[in-house]
Order: structure tokens, then sequence, then C-alpha cells
């Protein structure tokens, strides 16, 4: 019996653990350059993951200019890794906060990976 009540207190505590890590994940926001910038307002404050073409690239003052088809926004990437595939014309994925300041919107970046471009288009 006493076994019995061993492995179900097991159980039960394991699945209370799995229940707590599933409360606690927020979602991450997806988004482009262009989806970012159509209403930043509503993302002012936030962690979220955007992604676009890199059209200047500032190594000296950890600044790029990420690019969508019609807006562009200023990322400070004093926080995170460039990676060695990072240059102008790539398509890179950065995580960070977002919020404004006094020259308009900017994002902190803590993350930057590069890669193919399909990878960070929605499937038609």
């Amino acid at each position: 019996m006493e076994r019995r009540v061993r492995i179900l207190v097991t159980l039960g505590l394991i699945a209370a653990l799995m229940g707590l890590m599933f409360i606690n994940v927020e979602p991450e926001v997806d988004l482009s350059v262009d989806e970012l910038m159509e209403s930043p307002e509503e993302y002012d404050g936030e962690s979220l993951r955007i992604y676009g073409k890199i059209s200047s690239l500032d190594a000296g003052n950890y600044s790029l200019i990420l690019m969508g088809e019609n807006h562009t926004i200023e990322i400070d990437y004093s926080g995170a890794s460039l990676p060695s595939m990072a240059a102008e014309n790539k398509t890179v994925s950065i995580r960070g906060e977002f919020h404004s300041n006094s020259n308009g919107w900017m994002m902190h970046a803590y993350e930057i990976k590069t890669g193919c471009p399909s990878k960070y288009e929605a499937e038609a």
C-alpha cells in the first residue's frame, strides 16, 4: 500500500509541475517590421520577435536598421551578439524589447538569428 501512495504522490507532483510550466509560458509575438510598424503603440514596452532585412549596420555603435517592404526600425544590439552571417541585405530574426524614444521607435535586442527568409514568412 505504501508503494502505491508514493507512486501516486510522485505522479501528482509531476502533473502539478507540468501544469505550472504551461501557465507561466507567455506566447511570443512574431511580427514582420511592417506588421509591427502599422500599430507600434500596441506593442510599446513588450518583448517580441521581429524579422526583416538589415539595411544598414553600424558595428561601432552596436546598431542596425531593419527594414520591411514599407517601414524600418532602429535596433540597438548592444545586449546581444551579432552572428557572423549578419550583414546588409541579410534576413534576420531579432528578439528584444520594443519601445519609443526621442527619435521614434526602437528595439533593444537580446537575441539575433540569421537564416533562410522562408523560415520567417508565413505559409501561403
